[in-house]
């Protein structure tokens, strides 16, 4: 059922239907739980009619069906069956044990039908739902005695503090109708009768239900060995096509007289190497009443360093945190650059901006933009408070990551950011927007970077970009939207591509990012399908 369950505990679902019961109900039905499982309050085999339109089922003495506390799992209000039109339906009560229906767990209600199999918790106690069908499916067939019990039983339960006016009520009710009290011995073994019925018409039932679970599930089982295998070969495939891509460019590699092997004979043949950057910061500024103050360290200076990418429509790729590295500092320190972080967080007249430089080895090509030229999205940034000032004001921190247990994971997969403003610069390197979300487990990358920020060797004098073979850690994207790889990069590669293999090229499916302190063994990427 796709609408949420509406249900709520009430007098007319208990003690109304009851009374209705009672009167005879007309052409009202019954249904009936037989438990499966010995507990306290029932044995296995034993059946309940059940006669009001609303029951609870759990360890709270108010349940209709109540279980003991040696079920654990089993919550004080854990489900119920409450009466839908001509339909019953179980409904979902306890937030924290499951409830299952043939096997399936129950989100919120579904239907029920004869033969079903109710469960409560994944090993709680199991109960099966039997309809009567024809004449005896009727709540009239029911002895009145049998039905005053009942009516004790299932109404009057969530009720005790009624129980006492309800007895009155009764009793008027009986003396002034004139109800007839039908034989007692002939009740008794009418009830036995119908009783060894149901349990024959549940055992069949059951018997035919269980046959059909059986089924289904071999078919479950063909289906996913199937699926299981179609993926297995997908990744075989996968891996002999780049093995096979790999080995071809080290042969002509090798044929042009070059050294280069695998990926990096591919890089070189594919002219990858001129479309990688590294990129310095030349100066970082903080603005104020529209003055630009620079911002410096200790040792007179503060900037980083990471590593870019030309695409091949025009956009310069890198991380985020390559761009606004203040926000990524220690907020808690000293620094005068983490006091400038703090007040531009606290206080919106204040603005920090960056300069850049970024340089490709390959191509000489060199051009300079800001902080302000990227596009960046900052839809999930969290402000919070990290300390007062002398005078007791608040002070704020803006947090472009999740720091927090309670904030959303997908944080880490905005840590991107692209400019066009590259002074009509283009590069040859394409992405693939789909490939990013579907690589398959073990896939061989490679990433280009500047490691440990090797950039400028000396100055002036530019060292190539390094490239690192890495695989990737799991079928698809990681439940925070980011590609889950084997660790493999250091400090300057950050912002750096992340190629793939797909048909006979190399193409960008990811953006170098960073880990954190659950990943001593995996990184995380952000997908390249983000900036689009």
């Amino acid at each position: 059922m796709s609408q949420p369950t509406t249900y709520k505990r009430s007098f007319a679902g208990s003690v109304g239907s009851g009374m209705k019961s009672i009167m005879g109900g007309g052409e009202r039905r019954y249904y009936v739980l037989e438990h499966k499982v010995s507990t306290k309050y029932h044995k296995t085999g034993e059946s309940q009619k059940i006669i009001v339109d609303e029951i609870e089922l759990g360890r709270d003495p108010k349940c209709q069906i109540r279980f003991d506390e040696a079920f654990g799992t089993v919550s004080r209000r854990h489900a119920a069956i409450v009466k839908d039109g001509e339909n019953w339906k179980l409904v979902q009560l306890s937030k924290t044990n499951s409830t299952y229906l043939n096997g399936k767990r129950v989100a919120k209600e579904w239907y029920l039908q004869s033969g079903d199999e109710i469960q409560l918790s994944t090993n709680g106690p199991k109960l099966g739902f039997i309809v009567p069908q024809g004449e005896k499916g009727l709540v009239k067939s029911i002895g009145m005695t049998a039905r005053l019990n009942l009516f004790r039983q299932q109404a009057l339960r969530p009720y005790k503090q009624a129980i006492v006016a309800l007895a009155c009520f009764f009793v008027l009710c009986l003396c002034g109708g004139g109800y007839v009290i039908w034989d007692q011995q002939q009740q008794i073994k009418d009830n036995r009768a119908e009783n060894e019925r149901i349990k024959t018409e549940t055992r069949q039932e059951m018997a035919r239900a269980e046959e059909r679970r059986k089924n289904d599930s071999i078919r479950y089982a063909a289906e996913g060995e199937r699926q299981q295998i179609e993926f297995d070969r997908k990744i075989r495939k996968q891996k002999e096509q780049t093995d096979r891509l790999l080995a071809e460019a080290s042969r002509l590699a090798a044929a042009r007289g070059s050294s280069a092997e695998g990926f990096s004979a591919m890089l070189e043949q594919q002219n990858v190497y001129k479309d990688v950057f590294f990129l310095m910061t030349e100066k970082v500024v903080y603005i104020q009443n529209g003055t630009e103050t620079v911002i410096t360290n200790e040792e007179g200076q503060f900037g980083w360093g990471g590593t870019g990418f030309l695409l091949n429509d025009g956009k310069f790729v890198t991380a985020r945190h390559c761009i606004e590295g203040w926000l990524y500092q220690n907020f808690e320190g000293n620094k005068p650059s983490e006091a400038i972080a703090r007040a531009a967080a606290t206080n919106s007249d204040i603005k920090i901006k960056a300069y850049f430089i970024a340089v490709s080895s390959k191509s000489n090509t060199k051009f300079n933009f800001t902080s302000d030229d990227f596009k960046i999205n900052h839809s999930l940034d969290k402000t919070a408070q990290v300390g007062v000032d002398d005078n007791g004001n608040p002070v704020n921190w803006c947090f472009p990551f999740p720091a927090k247990s309670d904030w959303p994971q997908t944080m880490w997969a905005t840590d991107w950011a692209y400019t066009t403003n590259t002074q009509g610069h283009r590069g040859g390197i394409e992405a693939d927007t789909e490939l990013c979300k579907n690589l398959l487990p073990m896939q061989k990358l490679v990433v280009l970077g500047f490691p440990q920020g090797l950039g400028v060797a000396d100055g002036s004098e530019m060292v190539d970009p390094i490239s690192n073979e890495l695989t990737t850690s799991r079928n698809g994207l990681a439940s925070n939207g980011c590609i889950l790889h084997s660790r493999g990069t250091d400090h300057g590669n950050s912002g750096g591509p992340i190629f793939a293999v797909k048909d006979d090229k190399l193409v960008v499916i990811g953006i170098v990012s960073r880990g954190d302190v659950r990943t001593s063994e995996h990184n995380w990427a952000v997908p390249i399908c983000n900036i689009y």
